[in-house]
């Protein structure tokens, strides 16, 4: 097999390839068998017919498609294993149905790591901040644990108030002509007073009517209502309150603090929460210092970042929003009816944050080259094993974890993460004082590979176990 490479425009690269003609007869013997097994041929057991039987049966354009696709998978692998080439996307492939007898011809263009000319990334003037917990926060804790322990109670003796849980009828009219909207009605709908899940304005007409009050309430319509024809539209509801309960939270004592926690009294449940905020916030100042180094780092750089990665860091971000929108029991085209756009208009949306991503990701790749880390091979199985009960059942997925294609990716983030642990830890150690006197101890820093050859110890996997990656962070 012959590979020639071309390097092309903004970090591509084409890959010429050529394949003798003995691999072309290997490919269509595959491709026969392959057939075959997929084929109920009368006679013959799955995959044990001959070639000419096949070929009558199936039709030579067939076994040819597949000896094609056979060919360029094994040449295109071939040819990156060859070059020693990194790919950051999928490659484009340019290739014509294979000919029997003949050699193969096809080429492949990819994306390459593009080169990044790294600027400053250590010398920073800023440092980080903490913001320590008061007995405020305390107390927003503690009114959020009563308000998730609240009960519902029937309300008889007043009317509405923000807060309340109410069951509604009501219709819904124009106002002006007293046209009823269509599906602006319901008999029985259930809304928290407060909580603004209809048109502005709507819920704090309601607060003080009683059960069974008729009560009307006027509103305009938003200027973005998802109903077009609805937009800045004035209209009356007829308004009815069918059922309204409170929310009764329990009493703050000691025995709704057993409860939630094991403490013996509210003083203890106090000083718990206390010891959590504060572990909190250290934590969130650290990796927000850690977010203003990325950015740092970023700034001083320059890189000409492919197209393709972008349009790769987009479909991810796409794929995001895909799966946020699932979990709300809709589907990704009921989204896009909804909001009135294509999926060409939310790509063009998003396109600002994949080309941030895309080049967060290679500008930290070049700061961990820069600072020689490397990622450890078992720390690499660790994420895999991590990983596994998520996709079981997925077999791409699966698949993907296995190869080595997937523990690139796997490789590439955590060398990632672990630079970024790297500056951070290293400006601690030289600035300890920094650490807020209030905070939990720093937890040790992580040891990467590069940390362990210099002092001549192994590495172990578990150094970065549980570590928030602050380069996924700020790659959002």
């Amino acid at each position: 097999m012959k590979v020639t490479s071309t390097p092309g425009p903004k970090s591509s690269l084409l890959l010429e390839i050529v394949m003798p003609v003995d691999e072309v007869a290997a490919a269509i013997g595959n491709a026969v068998r392959q057939v075959a097994s997929r084929s109920r041929i009368p006679g013959f057991r799955p995959g044990k017919a001959p070639r000419q039987v096949v070929e009558r049966f199936a039709g030579l354009p067939a076994i040819m498609e597949e000896a094609t696709e056979i060919l360029v998978e094994r040449g295109y692998r071939a040819a990156i294993m060859e070059s020693e080439t990194l790919p950051l996307t999928s490659p484009k492939i340019e290739a014509q149905p294979a000919v029997e007898g003949v050699e193969y011809r096809f080429s492949a263009t990819i994306s390459v790591p593009p080169e990044v000319k790294l600027g400053d990334y250590r010398g920073f003037s800023f440092a980080p901040t903490f913001e320590e917990p008061d007995a405020k926060k305390v107390d927003a804790v503690v009114d959020d644990l009563r308000d998730s322990y609240a009960v519902l109670t029937p309300v008889t003796d007043r009317g509405a108030a923000m807060g309340d849980y109410a069951m509604i009828s009501f219709t819904g009219y124009r106002d002006g002509d007293n046209s009823p909207i269509d599906g602006a009605s319901s008999e029985k709908m259930p809304i928290v007073l407060g909580s603004e899940r209809l048109i502005p304005g709507f819920e704090a007409q309601l607060v003080g009517a009683k059960i069974g009050d008729a009560t009307t309430v006027s509103v305009t319509f938003p200027d973005d209502y998802q109903e077009e024809s609805l937009r800045s539209v004035p209209a009356r509801f007829d308004v009815v309150i069918q059922e309204l309960r409170a929310r009764i939270p329990p009493p703050l004592d000691d025995a709704f603090a057993k409860q939630v926690a094991h403490v013996e009294d509210v003083a203890g449940l106090r000083a718990e929460i206390l010891t959590r905020l504060k572990a909190s916030a250290a934590d969130r100042g650290r990796h927000e210092f850690a977010d203003k180094i990325v950015e740092y780092a970023m700034e001083n750089a320059s890189v000409d970042i492919p197209d393709p990665l972008i349009e790769e860091e987009i479909d991810g971000l796409v794929d995001e929003l895909a799966r946020s929108i699932a979990r709300q029991g809709l589907s990704f085209e009921q989204y896009l009816g909804a909001a009135g756009k294509s999926a060409e208009e939310i790509r063009a949306e998003l396109r600002d944050r994949g080309e941030r991503r895309a080049r967060t990701l290679l500008v930290l790749s070049a700061v961990a080259g820069a600072e020689g880390i490397q990622v450890p091979e078992e720390l690499i199985d660790e994420e895999v094993r991590r990983a596994q009960p998520q996709v079981q059942g997925q077999r791409k997925l699966e698949a993907y974890l296995a190869s080595e294609r997937g523990r690139r990716a796997i490789r590439a983030s955590l060398r990632r993460s672990l630079v970024v642990e790297k500056i951070v830890e290293d400006w601690f150690d030289a600035n300890p004082s920094a650490w807020p006197t209030w905070a939990p101890e720093r937890p040790p820093r992580p040891v990467s590979s590069a940390d362990a050859n210099a002092a001549g110890i192994a590495t172990s996997g578990s150094a970065a176990k549980g570590k928030r990656s602050p380069a996924k962070r700020s790659a959002k």
